[in-house]
């Protein structure tokens, strides 16, 4: 099902390619190879949102295997040759195509259950002066992840201001962020202030994921602080962008990795290999109303950080703002 995020739209789907019904032996690696260049073009055909572009892209992987440069080697590193080709002749950061082993069954299950659920919030703090701290690493959405960001908010409901550090957010699900929005702005003007158009579709609407919670943490008074880095992408750098372009939050760190196209995510296997890859590739466009886009620019901080402890420099900068020791 494909849902209105704002940041990344991902619809994940896995084909198990059927290999000759008389063999059961496992694919070759030029065999997993072949089925991925097929593939990687028609899905370029299929989805990428400028299709002038999907069809140049399509012909570079043609070019490349017809000058055998896929010949002799791994699965792995003929899906990075195709992702930095992509990046290269797109400058999107989103592209990407990667080779992985299948695990066994037993040993996913395994480190599932060694993984507790967070719902991507790794650490809740009250810092001195009563400064809340949320440290956000993943942007997932859903009704157990809405859960969790609502008790890590109401952990720090009441501190003076705010702090949320996304410096290793590599983005996600872009409602998550919608979610988490809603407290923190009184107008509900922030909604729509992201348009999008993806594949296929004629017109811009409005990105914005739409929450009307009534209850829960009230922040729209509370100073906001949002610390970000280079690490910083997808959707986890709209929720940086959001709270600048609307002048809701001191952003704080290194410009953000800029990655603004949101696209999809598919899976592919030949039966009997133990080979799968996966790629994913842009499908929309995201700007503001008035034409801004972070889309290879990023989300440039108000305030660089410098120091070896990034949460402390922002600690002592709210402070020095606020005259307090």
């Amino acid at each position: 099902m494909i849902k209105n995020f704002t940041a990344i739209l991902s619809v994940f789907f896995t084909f198990i390619i059927a290999f000759p019904a008389c063999s059961q032996r496992k694919p070759s690696v030029q065999q997993d190879i072949s089925l991925l260049l097929s593939v990687v073009q028609n899905n370029l055909k299929e989805q990428y949102f400028d299709k002038k572009k999907a069809n140049y892209l399509a012909e570079k992987i043609q070019e490349m295997e017809r000058e055998k440069l896929f010949e002799g080697v791994s699965a792995e590193v003929a899906a990075k040759m195709i992702t930095d080709m992509l990046r290269k002749e797109t400058s999107d950061k989103h592209f990407n195509v990667i080779a992985y082993t299948i695990k066994p069954q037993a040993e996913v299950k395994q480190a599932q259950n060694q993984q507790p659920f967070t719902a991507g919030i790794t650490s809740v703090k009250i810092l001195k002066n009563n400064i809340g701290y949320i440290k956000w690493d993943a942007c997932i959405a859903g009704e157990a992840a809405f859960k969790k960001i609502r008790s890590a908010l109401d952990a720090v409901a009441g501190c003076k201001q705010i702090i949320f550090d996304i410096t290793e957010n590599p983005g996600g699900d872009g409602a998550s962020s919608a979610f988490i929005n809603q407290f923190f702005y009184a107008s509900k003007d922030y909604q729509t202030l992201l348009i999008k158009k993806c594949t296929g579709e004629a017109n811009w609407h409005q990105s914005e994921v739409i929450f009307n919670y009534s209850q829960g943490p009230k922040f729209f008074d509370t100073p906001l602080y949002i610390i970000t880095s280079d690490k910083t992408f997808s959707a986890a750098e709209y929720f940086a962008f959001t709270a600048k372009e609307m002048k809701r939050a001191t952003i704080l760190g290194k410009t953000t990795a800029g990655g603004g196209n949101p696209g999809n995510s598919m899976s592919i296997s030949l039966q009997n290999s133990d080979t799968v890859f996966w790629m994913f590739t842009p499908n929309c466009q995201i700007t503001t109303r008035a034409g801004h886009s972070l889309e290879g620019v990023g989300v440039k901080p108000d305030i660089e950080l410098t120091s070896n402890n990034w949460v402390n420099e922002t600690v002592d900068y709210i402070l020095k703002q606020n005259g307090a020791n």
